[in-house]
């Protein structure tokens, strides 16, 4: 039972990456467009950040 739960955890996180990823594409196709609201700026700044910190994590399980 709980290889399932990892197995769903790890499907949930790529889904999330993944829309993340396509929502920053778009994000950055509105910016150059026209300026970003606030709402969309935040969001942008917020998920650059996750990026950032999923790398880390990711190189700390790694390398530890």
């Amino acid at each position: 039972m709980l290889i399932l739960a990892d197995i769903l955890m790890v499907i949930a996180t790529l889904l999330i990456f993944l829309s993340a990823a396509f929502y920053l594409r778009y994000l950055e196709k509105v910016r150059k467009q026209r300026g970003l609201t606030t709402f969309e700026r935040t969001l942008y700044i917020l998920i650059q950040i996750a990026y950032i910190l999923f790398a880390i994590s990711l190189l700390i399980r790694v390398f530890s």
